[in-house]
């Protein structure tokens, strides 16, 4: 959800101006440099071998990673089911914005802008277990590091005048460093090696990209208006975001950081998710209420799912890669898509304006962030 609007992502205007001159982003890289030597915590714990061994065998040698789930399958891997049960619905704060589901499955964290603070759900209790503050910003976004100590929260005001990343300790639920950065940054996610983290923004025209050892943005990469999520290849070749206001997905060579092609997609693309096995991109259309599919070997939109429900902006992919699940914000529903025949199996009421949907390792429960009514909602997404 594009929370400087009221209407939940509707979007009131289009840009009109380049956001940022070259100069000014030049300063603002200058600053993040003086900022980062007095804020960020020396020694950041690297990834974490004994996650990165445990890479799933149902992903392929391209597969990817995303502020999702950089976590391998677990052996008890469930098949997902066209038509999820419904479960209970959780209250959890005022605005629950986004939630990402730990490495280990155990744990999520969930963005609560209303509430200025980052809740810790148990994913096996379904319940909030901690509440982290978050006072720079209202908390927006968020993504873990492929080891799950990490996770990096995008909090920005609704006039973009106060903008930061907030670096929080998942193993102790603390904040160990915060960041100002450019207008309203948005879904980060780390390399799948976990050195570098790229930052979106909503209302630039650029990616900052951040070694997340020092903190130090390293490089900014030149994009099309409004650029908002981004995905990687597991082999950290290739970087694929969408690109909001210019209805495309811009592929980006990493980490040369240049730009290999832009795919043209649909009306407001917001989310995309790659398949578990690397051969898909799924991106949801806002605007367009569509799904379109890629094929990164071919960087081209292969098939289209069309109404897919009212304002869809987030797609999350089963663990199985038989079904991708999207959240209508517009609709109070969430979709239930068959990868195999494009048919849309399920639509489910889940709450008030969906904005996000997570789903465990283990394939087995699907967790929804309801902007409206502050709940969570959770499906039983499992077959049998």
């Amino acid at each position: 959800m594009d929370l400087q609007h009221t209407t939940h992502g509707k979007h009131r205007r289009r840009l009109g101006r380049r956001r940022l001159l070259l100069i000014g982003a030049g300063v603002v890289v200058l600053v993040g440099l003086f900022l980062t030597a007095v804020l960020w915590p020396r020694g950041t714990t690297s990834p974490d071998a004994s996650h990165r061994a445990r890479a799933s065998a149902a992903t392929a040698a391209h597969g990817t990673t995303s502020q999702r789930s950089a976590t391998s399958a677990p052996a008890s891997l469930a098949a997902s089911t066209a038509n999820p049960g419904v479960g209970p619905s959780v209250a959890v704060g005022k605005k629950p914005h986004f939630i990402a589901v730990a490495p280990n499955g155990r744990f999520a964290y969930i963005a609560d802008a209303g509430a200025g603070a980052v809740y810790r759900f148990d994913t096996t209790k379904d319940v909030v277990t901690a509440t982290i503050p978050v006072p720079q910003a209202p908390p927006q976004m968020l993504t873990f590091s492929p080891d799950g100590r990490r996770a990096y929260v995008s909090a920005y005001t609704a006039d973009f005048s106060v903008n930061f990343l907030v670096t929080l300790d998942a193993t102790t639920d603390t904040t160990v460093a915060a960041l100002a950065v450019g207008r309203g940054p948005y879904s980060a996610a780390t390399t799948p090696d976990g050195r570098l983290l790229y930052l979106p923004y909503y209302d630039e025209e650029h990616l900052d990209v951040m070694d997340t050892k020092t903190g130090v943005m390293v490089a900014q990469i030149p994009a099309a208006p409004c650029p908002h999520w981004i995905v990687f290849t597991r082999d950290g070749r290739f970087g694929y975001t969408t690109n909001h206001f210019s209805n495309v997905v811009t592929v980006l060579a990493i980490p040369q950081n240049t730009v290999v092609t832009t795919i043209p997609v649909g009306n407001g693309p917001h989310s995309l998710e790659m398949s578990p096995d690397g051969s898909r991109i799924a991106v949801v259309d806002y605007g367009g209420g569509d799904v379109q599919l890629i094929d990164p070997a071919t960087n081209t939109v292969v098939s289209t799912v069309p109404s897919v429900g009212g304002g869809p902006q987030d797609v999350t992919f089963a663990p199985d890669g038989k079904h991708l699940y999207t959240a209508n914000v517009n609709d109070g529903s969430v979709s239930v898509i068959d990868l195999s025949t494009g048919a849309i199996t399920a639509r489910i009421p889940t709450g008030a304006s969906p904005t996000s949907v997570a789903v465990t390792p283990d394939g087995r429960r699907a967790l929804v962030t309801n902007f409206d009514d502050g709940t969570v909602r959770v499906l039983d997404t499992a077959r049998g």
